[in-house]
């Protein structure tokens, strides 16, 4: 059975679509862990880091604390030699 036309450009767009939510979501992982490795090891405040990714501190905190549901988030571990 021969797919028309309309079926193909929806199969088209739901492909584009899944294409994109991976990419999305390889992007919102990277900016997490470059963002909270910035802050763990006091290369860059809260403040400059909200500002170079365009989110507000708030939004930044909520990303960074959805990484580790239930634990303390990442970027405010201690650093290796119990200094923080």
């Amino acid at each position: 059975m021969q797919m028309n036309a309309e079926l193909q450009r929806l199969r088209a767009l739901a492909a584009m679509m899944a294409n994109a939510e991976t990419t999305l979501d390889v992007a919102r992982r990277t900016l997490r862990e470059c963002s909270a490795a910035l802050l763990r090891t006091g290369e860059a405040t809260l403040a400059e880091v909200s500002e170079a990714t365009g989110l507000n501190q708030g939004e930044l905190l909520d990303l960074l604390s959805r990484n580790h549901p239930g634990r303390e988030p990442v970027w405010n571990k201690p650093r290796p030699g119990g200094l923080s």
